[in-house]
């Protein structure tokens, strides 16, 4: 029993996250959420009569907030998010982050709608505990220097690898339990003719896939489905499995925004929190001084602290509150295409990589038998 509790230790604490790669991931994530419309004061436009929680600490809720409560949790998400992009007092902004998104998305869905927004409340938290404020960050200008390409507490990783496989599964089960893979339906051709003709999905490949009539194709997909979002979670045993696994998630989740016009951008920005950012040439390069030295680092004095808090903050408000025409528009699709392109090339390097091997091992082989031939 002691052998495989060691054994579960070091499979936790193992990784390759430095926390370059994690501030890098910080800011983008902050860019991200910044960049999204958040709106919840829409929901005080409703009667009490429509408030119905979810299981949960919303249950408990029996009326709906008053609009000045819901622009509050606006704001803080906005501000919360700004200083999270500038990495100061990273780790009470990243819980802030968490707490505003938990009681605006809680207050929405008491109106009966859940969408599947929960990894945006759960990265925050769990990698406030990996040091993904300890680069790129003010936080890593005030404080006693770290050495960035130390290795970062890996466990919050492994625990937001293990939550995500375990999202997909409850994903699957209801799936193969509905009938999902009974081979006289077609589930997704189903879901693919309601996102048509009743929510009016029409953009991008969906006139042409609408037209599939080969049942093989559509029985596949539904096959494919279940196999991705059931098995990704056992992907979470080895970091390259899983890695290889969320690349091809990506790529689903491509296919679907091309079918159905969906873009599951949240997940998309999920995966990205295990992708070496830092090894990238051009991050490479720009994390390093001449000759590849780190470049000094100087303290800020705390007068520009305070006029950077105070810029943070003005800059979490404007995004809070800008008006509908300030946004980004299609930001969900382009995070899916970039979340695609970035897998995709991944996919290749690991395939390289594999067919390298094979054929080292089979020139070993080759060499290694003449070699015995010899007398």
């Amino acid at each position: 029993m002691n052998r495989l509790g060691v054994a579960f230790d070091r499979w936790v604490a193992r990784g390759d996250a430095t926390p370059v790669d994690l501030g890098l991931y910080r800011v983008l994530f902050a860019l991200v959420v910044l960049l999204s419309p958040r709106d919840f004061r829409w929901v005080a436009q409703f009667p009490d009569s429509f408030v119905k929680g979810p299981a949960g600490p919303f249950w408990l809720l029996r009326r709906v907030p008053p609009e000045g409560v819901l622009v509050g949790l606006e704001l803080l998400v906005g501000v919360s998010a700004a200083f999270l992009l500038v990495g100061l007092f990273t780790r009470t902004a990243s819980i802030v982050l968490a707490v505003a998104l938990l009681g605006g998305y809680g207050t929405v869905y008491s109106l009966g709608k859940i969408d599947h927004n929960v990894f945006v409340i759960l990265v925050p938290v769990l990698l406030s505990f990996a040091r993904w404020g300890d680069a790129w960050s003010l936080d890593a200008l005030r404080r006693t220097p770290r050495d960035p390409a130390a290795p970062a507490p890996q466990w919050p990783l492994r625990l937001l690898a293990l939550l995500v496989g375990l999202g997909f599964l409850t994903a699957a089960v209801p799936k193969v339990l509905s009938g999902w893979l009974s081979p006289a339906t077609h589930a997704v051709q189903g879901v693919m003719f309601t996102q048509y003709h009743v929510n009016g999905r029409t953009e991008l490949l969906a006139d042409r896939f609408v037209g599939v009539r080969d049942g093989f194709f559509w029985e596949s997909v539904d096959v494919a489905t279940v196999l991705l979002e059931g098995l990704l979670v056992v992907a979470v045993l080895s970091w390259r499995w899983w890695r290889v696994g969320i690349a091809i998630a990506c790529l689903f989740h491509l296919g679907v925004l091309l079918m159905m016009n969906i873009g599951f951008s949240i997940n998309v920005v999920t995966y990205a929190a295990f992708v070496l950012w830092s090894r990238a040439p051009l991050l490479r390069r720009s994390t390093a001084g001449p000759g590849g030295a780190r470049p000094p680092r100087r303290r800020p004095r705390p007068g520009s602290l305070v006029a950077l808090a105070l810029l943070a903050a003005a800059l979490g408000a404007f995004a809070a509150l800008r008006p509908e025409g300030w946004g980004v528009p299609r930001l969900d699709r382009g995070v899916v295409v970039a979340g695609a392109l970035v897998s995709a090339w991944y996919l290749l390097h690991v395939a390289r990589d594999l067919l390298g091997r094979s054929r080292g091992s089979r020139t070993v082989s080759v060499v290694d038998e003449r070699a015995g031939a010899r007398p």
